[in-house]
C-alpha cells in the first residue's frame, strides 16, 4: 500500500499529540504523588518544629526567670523593675541607678527582648498583636500577699503584684506541646477571661488588667492554674493560646 505524503504527515501529527498527551498526564501525575509525598512529610515537620517552638519558647520563659532572679540577688527591689524595651522611650535614659533597674538592658538583667518565631504565632490581631510580654500589673491568687497591707477588700491583706511572662496568640499544637513536656499532658486550660487582660499589662492594649484567680469560690479565672508558675491556656472567648510563666511571685 502506498501513502500520500499528506497521510504520512497526519499520522505523524497525530503521534505527536498522543505524545504530548501521554507527557502531560506523566507530568499531572508526577505533581498528584509530589504532593502526597509533600503533605506526608510537611505533617512530619509540623509536629517536630512544633515540638522545637515548644523547646525554644520554655527555654526563653526560663532565661527570662534567670535575668530576673539574678537582679533579685544583687538587690534590685521587685517594686521598682522596669520593663522598657529595646528602642522604647526610657529604655537608655538616666543614671546607672535607673538602668540597673531595667529588665531588658545590659546594665540591668541583659535580657534580650526576643519576637515570636512567625511560624509560633497564629494569632492575627493587633490588640494586642502576637509576641511575648512582660510586666507587673496583676497578682496570681495562689502566690503571697503583702504583709501588715490591709488596704485589701474588706481590711484583708492587699494581694502584691507578680512579674508575669507570656508568649500571646501562640500555635495551638505548640500549646500542647509546651503543657506535655511542663505538666505531661497536652491538654490546654481554657480560662474565663480573656489572655490578654489577665497576661498583659493593659499599657499594650485596650482592656483592663483582672487578677489571676484559681480557687476564688464561683469561677475562677483558671482553677488549673492553681500552684502551677508555667502553663499554656487558652482564652474561652476567643480562641487564643498563650503560654505564661510567673518568673516572679511576691
Amino acid at each position: 500500500m502506498v501513502f500520500s505524503k499528506m497521510e504520512t504527515n497526519r499520522e505523524r501529527g497525530n503521534a505527536l499529540i498522543y505524545v504530548l498527551i501521554a507527557i502531560a498526564l506523566f507530568a499531572a501525575l508526577s505533581m498528584t504523588l509530589g504532593r502526597q509525598t509533600d503533605t506526608g512529610e510537611a505533617a512530619s515537620l509540623s509536629d517536630e518544629r512544633a515540638e522545637l517552638y515548644a523547646t525554644q519558647l520554655i527555654a526563653y520563659a526560663a532565661q527570662a526567670k534567670s535575668s530576673v532572679d539574678q537582679m533579685m540577688f544583687s538587690g534590685a527591689n521587685i517594686t521598682t523593675l522596669d520593663f522598657a524595651l529595646p528602642g522604647s522611650a526610657g529604655y537608655d535614659t538616666g543614671t546607672t541607678t535607673d538602668k540597673i533597674k531595667r529588665v531588658y538592658h545590659p546594665d540591668g538583667g541583659g535580657l534580650i527582648a526576643e519576637n515570636l518565631p512567625e511560624e509560633a504565632a497564629a494569632y492575627t490581631g493587633n490588640d494586642p498583636e502576637a509576641g511575648w510580654y512582660m510586666g507587673r500589673f496583676n497578682n496570681v491568687e495562689w502566690t503571697k500577699l503583702g504583709p501588715g497591707n490591709t488596704s485589701g477588700p474588706g481590711g484583708t491583706e492587699a494581694p502584691f503584684e507578680d512579674v508575669i511572662l507570656v508568649a500571646y496568640g501562640i500555635n495551638e499544637r505548640i500549646c500542647e506541646k509546651i503543657n506535655e513536656k511542663v505538666k505531661g499532658s497536652p491538654a490546654i486550660p481554657q480560662m474565663t477571661a480573656s489572655i490578654r487582660n489577665v497576661m498583659i499589662d493593659d499599657v499594650y492594649h485596650t482592656g483592663i488588667n483582672v487578677d489571676l484567680t484559681t480557687v476564688t469560690p464561683g469561677t475562677p479565672v483558671c482553677a488549673d492554674c492553681h500552684n502551677v508558675s508555667t502553663l499554656c491556656v487558652e482564652d474561652l472567648a476567643g480562641n487564643i493560646f498563650g503560654f505564661y510563666s510567673v518568673l516572679l511571685d511576691r
